[in-house]
This record gives structure tokens, C-alpha cells and sequence, in this order.
């Protein structure tokens, strides 16, 4: 038996790793813990096999008779040292009792896709349905990155793998495991481009499986985005526009198998316009910058708790140049320099710092690989990164830090991180044995510490200290694993991922054929 499992390469079981680490986020807070997740829960109850008896029509389009422990679900929300206790032993998790809400997507604020596939696990016991929910998020995303690192040309694996290793801790873990339609988002936006690039990659006359597996997993993955989140379709056309852009024939005679492959972004370019055109979260802000969820008042701070006064009074070119310079803080708010949950879960700087020096490291050494066509769509996401934010911040009058949350731009930047470790044959991006060893201390030491406190925050509050979770819980699932034993479980998962992962991509190695970028 240990001589079989000794031959299983060691990248074999990174999706094993990957299941179990966000598996662990998926029961390190509770349900209604996502940022808007009271809206997307009663969403989720609206549209699925139970909504005739859970979600009653009123005299207003706007409100509906909801489950009540759906609607005071976030009881825990905006008050850190609140443990989720208030889910106590009295706590009502069936549907039978309904409130007058106006808390959820009723007037097709959200694209209807998300909602629809979530609405299908729902029933009568919240609880069981929301965690449900968690784990299906967490089996497509699992089952989608092992199909593309199969499907992909060798070339790819590396952008698939980095791009989504240094950007996701802490804010991309925590979403995925939570049941908010921006996990989708960041599924979808992230995987489409690269499933995309290896469409365009693989010849159909030598490999017309391969090719039309690609195909359709970039069909999925871009129902995922633009029928989450109206400005995830958006993304999801933009990434289109960029493998354009880097697959676009230079010489006459490459432009005959291309024009047949562009056909299918063409199509899924106009169908991702529709779900954005659609959505009426695309009419506030853009895409659903500037709480598109309808909740009242705005999630702002992060880590800094929203504007000064001095801020709040800035207008014209003093209110853009305020935003264009302190822009940043959103890119690295999905870092750790904002706060989780209801943002309200407040992170260490060390998890902010070691999360930006891996995504630095790795970037640098993705410039380091750079030409023509990869400079181009560096630029230009680089350029909507800054511009978009700013953009919306300034026609709502707002500053950094009010509105627009790093959630709402996590999918464009992790499509940044794979896009820096774009190469043109595979291996090229790697690191000394320090460098690789730094890496994997860096993430899986911010992951050891944004775990540890995202649990406490909601099993004693912050007020309480201690590295035993299990020491005064006031709140935790039913079961035998207790609040420890999930950290610790999940931490050392995600450290020998990373391990295993680096490992992999990071050595130097004899080169091997690749397919070009480019045509």
C-alpha cells in the first residue's frame, strides 16, 4: 500500500490538498458570514423548489415574504467582538416562519444563473442547504482547475497555478468558501482566458478531443461569471479580448485556423454582453460597484473603518487625485489589508505583507519574461485596474475606501497573477531553493494566521485570545471536529499545496518543447 501511494507523483494529490483546505474555510464561519450573504441566501431560497411556500409575493416587487432566520441571519455582522452565538440553541434553521424582507435579488439585480444552481440544493433545513452550497463551490472550483491543468498545453499550467496561488489568501480563500455569487465570479473570470488561450493553442486536426474539451469548459466557466455577478461578465469579456489580443495571427497565412477558432469568443463575448446588459446591478455603478446588493449604506473601511471627514469633503480634481493615488489599498485589500467577512474581521499586517511579497516575487519574475503582446495585456489590466475603481469612485463621489470593495475587482487581479506568469515554453519561471522556500513560508504563514483569527472571530469574538480555539467557543458546528482541529487541519493542507506546487513549477529543469503563445 505504501509503495502504490509513493508512486502517485506529488502533484497528483494537490487537488486533494486544495479540497481539504477550502473545505476548512467552508466551516471556519458561519452561515450569513459573507459579505451580503443574507441577500444571496434568500436569493438562493427565491429560486429554488421551496419558493412557492418561502418566498410569498407582497403588495411591493421589491419585498417578499422571507424565511425570518434567513433575514437576521448576519446577526454577528459589523460588531467583531460578536460571536456568532446569537445562532444559539433558540436559533430557528427551518423555513416555516416568514418576514417581510426586501433583502434579495427580486427585481433582477443579479444575474439569475448563480441563484438558479444554488436554488436547486435548497429545502427546508437552512443550515444543511447553505453548507451544501459551500462544498458544491468548492468541488466545481476543485474539479474545473484539475480539468484545465489536464486539458491545458504544459505551457499554461504554470499561469493556471500562479495566478490563482498569489493572489487568494486571504479574501479569495475566504469567499470561496462562503455563499456569495463573487466566488463564482472569481472561478469564472479567472479560468475562462486561460481555457480560451489553450482553445486557441490546440490544433484541431492533432488533438480534436483536447481542443473541444476546452472548448467547453470555457463556455462553463464563462456561464459562471456572467451569471454571478453583472460586472463578472463584464471581466469575462475583457479576458476574452485579451487572449485576442495575444493570439491575434502576425502573418497571412496563420489567420485561416484562426478566424474559425474566434468565432466561439465572438459568441460568448455577445452572450456575456446580454447576462451585463441584463443585470440590473450593471445600472448601479458598474457591474454592482457602489452596492449593488441594495443594503443600506455601505460596507466601507476595511482595515481603516471608510473616509475622514476632511476625505469625505473632497470634490473635482482633489477627489480623483486622492483615489488615483491611494488605488492601491483595494489591490491589496484582497491581500489582507482589509477586513474579511461583513468587513469586520480585521487581518495582521503580517498576513498583508507576506501575501504582497509573494505576489511581488512572482511578478517580478513574470516581468523578467516579458515581450511584445504579453506587455500589451499587462498594461491594459493594469490600466483597468486602476481606472475602473477610480472611474466609479468618482461619479459617486466617493473615496478609497467607501463603495468599491477589493471583492468586486479579485477576479481582474487574480487574471493579473496568471497573466505576470505567462511564458513562452514551459518551465521558464523559476526560483532558487531560498526563493522557493520564502514562497511557501510566505502563504502558507499568512494562510496559518487569517485562518486562526477568521475562526476566532466567530467562535468567541475577538475579544478573546489564545491559540486553542476550542477554549471558550461560544459557537461551533455539531460534530466531533472542533475549531482547532479544522485550523490546524486546513493550514497544513494549504502549506504542502504550496509546497507541492512551488515544488513543481518553481525548480529548474531541463526545457521542453512548447507550444508558442502566438501564432
Amino acid at each position: 500500500m505504501i509503495a502504490r501511494l509513493r508512486r502517485i507523483p506529488l502533484i497528483a494529490w494537490a487537488p486533494v490538498l486544495a479540497f481539504l483546505t477550502l473545505t476548512a474555510w467552508s466551516f471556519a464561519s458561519p452561515i450569513g458570514a459573507g459579505p451580503d450573504d443574507d441577500f444571496h441566501l434568500v436569493s438562493s431560497w427565491c429560486a429554488g423548489p421551496t419558493a412557492d411556500r418561502t418566498c410569498l409575493s407582497t403588495e411591493s416587487p421589491r419585498e417578499r415574504e422571507v424565511p425570518a432566520a434567513l433575514d437576521d441571519i448576519d446577526c454577528f455582522a459589523y460588531d467583531a467582538t460578536r460571536s456568532a452565538a446569537c445562532q444559539g440553541d433558540d436559533w430557528s434553521w427551518s423555513v416555516d416562519e416568514l418576514v417581510v424582507s426586501e433583502r434579495g435579488n427580486f427585481i433582477g439585480a443579479y444575474p439569475p444563473v448563480f441563484y438558479a444552481v444554488m436554488g436547486a440544493l435548497t429545502g427546508d433545513d437552512i443550515q444543511l442547504a447553505a453548507l451544501a452550497m459551500r462544498l458544491l463551490t468548492v468541488v466545481l472550483f476543485t474539479g474545473l482547475l484539475v480539468a484545465l491543468w489536464m486539458l491545458l498545453p504544459e505551457v499554461l499550467r504554470g499561469p493556471l497555478a500562479w495566478g490563482w496561488l498569489i493572489t487568494t489568501v486571504p479574501l479569495g480563500v475566504f469567499l470561496l468558501g462562503t455563499n456569495n455569487p463573487s466566488a463564482w465570479a472569481m472561478i469564472g473570470v479567472a479560468t475562462s482566458w486561460l481555457a480560451l488561450l489553450g482553445w486557441f493553442q490546440t490544433p484541431w486536426v492533432t488533438d480534436r478531443r483536447r481542443k473541444l474539451a476546452l472548448g467547453a469548459l470555457f463556455v462553463v466557466t464563462v456561464l459562471m461569471a456572467a451569471g454571478s455577478r453583472g460586472d463578472a461578465a463584464l471581466y469575462a469579456g475583457f479576458g476574452m479580448a485579451l487572449v485576442l489580443v495575444l493570439t491575434v495571427p502576425s502573418r497571412g497565412g496563420a489567420w485561416r485556423p484562426w478566424l474559425p477558432d474566434a468565432v466561439l469568443p465572438v459568441v460568448m463575448g455577445i452572450v456575456a454582453l446580454v447576462f451585463f446588459l441584463s443585470a440590473r446591478q450593471s445600472q448601479s455603478g458598474l457591474g454592482g460597484f457602489g452596492g449593488g446588493t441594495g443594503a443600506p449604506g455601505s460596507l466601507t473601511g476595511g482595515a481603516a473603518g471608510g473616509a475622514t471627514d476632511p476625505e469625505a469633503a473632497l470634490t473635482g480634481f482633489g477627489l480623483f487625485a486622492y483615489n488615483l493615488l491611494n488605488v492601491p489599498f483595494l489591490w491589496t485589500g484582497a491581500l489582507g489589508d482589509w477586513a474579511l467577512g461583513w468587513l469586520d474581521t480585521s487581518m495582521p499586517a503580517i498576513v498583508s505583507a507576506a501575501a504582497v511579497a509573494a505576489f511581488v516575487v512572482v511578478g517580478f519574475a513574470g516581468i523578467g519574461r516579458l515581450w511584445g503582446r504579453k506587455a500589451i495585456v499587462l498594461a491594459a489590466l493594469v490600466l483597468v485596474l486602476i481606472a475602473l475603481p477610480v472611474y466609479v469612485l468618482q461619479a459617486g463621489g466617493d473615496v478609497v475606501g467607501e463603495q468599491v470593495q477589493p471583492r468586486y475587482i479579485l477576479p481582474l487581479i487574480i487574471m493579473l497573477g496568471g497573466m505576470l506568469a505567462l511564458t513562452r515554453t514551459p518551465r521558464e519561471l523559476t526560483f532558487t531553493r531560498a526563493q522557493r522556500f520564502a514562497l511557501v513560508a510566505a502563504l502558507a504563514g499568512a494562510h496559518f494566521v487569517a485562518l486562526h483569527l477568521n475562526i476566532r472571530r466567530y467562535v468567541t469574538g475577538i475579544d478573546a485570545s489564545g491559540v486553542n480555539l476550542d477554549a471558550g467557543a461560544e459557537w461551533w458546528w455539531a460534530g466531533p471536529v472542533g475549531p482547532t482541529a479544522v485550523w490546524l487541519l486546513g493550514s497544513l493542507a494549504y502549506a504542502l499545496l504550496v509546497w507541492i506546487v512551488v515544488r513543481e513549477l518553481g525548480r529548474p529543469r531541463a526545457q521542453t518543447p512548447g507550444m508558442p503563445i502566438t501564432r
